[in-house]
């Protein structure tokens, strides 16, 4: 009996690890500058993350506590989402321009 010839299946296996291998050692990115690195997640990058800053301690009188809750209350009403008083802070911060100055300062002495 004479060998056979050809390929077999196992050698045909063996034959594309080494392929897959060496493709995948070409596309990284640290080692072949021509490839880009691609992104395969759909998961967003985190955005503004706060968790290494110290909060920002808030006195009011139990008056101004209550008003503050209640206000929050209706806004989460017609939100539907959760609204805590630092997001009610940033979102006055990011409308600032709008807000008519003289109008807050006269606001803000007849509060104090």
């Amino acid at each position: 009996m004479n060998k056979l010839t050809g390929t077999s299946a196992l050698s045909r296996r063996e034959k594309k690890k080494e392929k897959l291998a060496s493709a995948k050692f070409m596309a990284t990115p640290g080692i072949n500058p021509d490839v880009e690195p691609t992104k395969i997640t759909t998961v967003a990058t985190r955005r503004n993350v706060t968790t290494g800053t110290s909060p920002v301690p808030m006195r009011l009188t139990e008056n101004d506590k209550a008003e503050l809750t209640l206000w929050l209350d209706e806004l989460q009403s017609i939100s539907g989402k959760k609204i805590t008083t630092a997001k009610l802070v940033r979102g006055l911060i990011h409308m600032r321009s709008k807000i008519n100055d003289k109008k807050l300062i006269e606001a803000i002495k007849d509060a104090s």
